[in-house]
């Protein structure tokens, strides 16, 4: 059975919507403190309200490819206003769909800040022996199947993602002398905000063929979360260096 104390505090980036907000909210019903980060407040604050223990529930608003090297300061902060987490989940994240004749090196830079930077420097302040409670702490890298899948014009957002994947099960074997386990997620595609924008990027022929390959069908952002919280929890205490692909049977 999965289930969290209130001491069990977790750090949540990308929390006002799609998957970071559904880690949160399932979290948070478990049992959980969560900390949730994002860029708007206001939907932060509407997540709050739909919390299960909304006292348990704290916003906190970041930019996060801002001053990105002192994010492992601001964890320290936060670990000196809530207390030292137990987990932490980088979930925010922007899609983009470019073929190579677009390819700049903005672009790619761009990528790599919110998808591989910047979770790894809030790894390196939560990795910090004064930030996270030692044995039975998590992260849990949000990576994707587009770091999988050959699909045309996903060059530099799976790219970024595929290295994430790869830092996860290398930080897997840096921090389990500490008790620290790593593991990621890959998810093929969800029914969020930026799922739904590569549905409407490309032309509704290439929609139809893209949900057909999916068995299971789509994923909802529920079921990423039910992962999530199994790696975060005790319940996955023998796990760590891994990727969990959630794909519905697509590759």
């Amino acid at each position: 059975m999965i289930a969290f104390t209130q001491e069990h505090r977790i750090l949540i980036t990308g929390a006002s919507s799609g998957i970071g907000e559904a880690i949160a909210l399932r979290c948070n019903a478990l049992g959980a403190t969560i900390i949730a980060s994002g860029r708007n407040e206001n939907r932060l604050a509407s997540n709050k309200a739909k919390a299960a223990f909304p006292e348990r529930f704290h916003v906190e608003t970041k930019e996060l490819t801002e001053d990105m090297e002192a994010l492992p300061l601001w964890l320290t902060a936060l670990r000196k206003k809530y207390g030292r987490f137990a987990g932490l989940v980088p979930c925010a994240g922007v899609s983009l769909v470019a073929p190579l004749r677009e390819y700049t090196r903005q672009r790619a830079n761009a990528m790599f800040d919110i998808h591989f930077h910047a979770p790894l420097l809030l790894a390196k302040g939560f990795c910090d022996r004064r930030n996270n409670i030692g044995k039975g702490a998590s992260i849990v890298f949000m990576s994707s199947g587009g770091a999988l899948a050959r699909v045309a014009g996903l060059s530099i957002y799976g790219a970024a993602k595929g290295a994430l994947m790869t830092a996860s099960a290398v930080l897997s074997k840096e921090y389990a002398s500490q008790g620290i386990r790593v593991n990621a997620i890959a998810p093929a595609l969800v029914r969020t905000p930026m799922g739904q924008g590569f549905l409407d990027f490309i032309s509704p022929e290439a929609k139809e063929e893209e949900i057909s390959l999916y068995p299971l069908g789509l994923g909802e952002p529920g079921d990423v979360a039910g992962m999530a919280a199994f790696l975060l929890s005790d319940a996955g205490k023998w796990i760590t260096g891994q990727t969990f692909v959630m794909d519905g049977g697509r590759y």
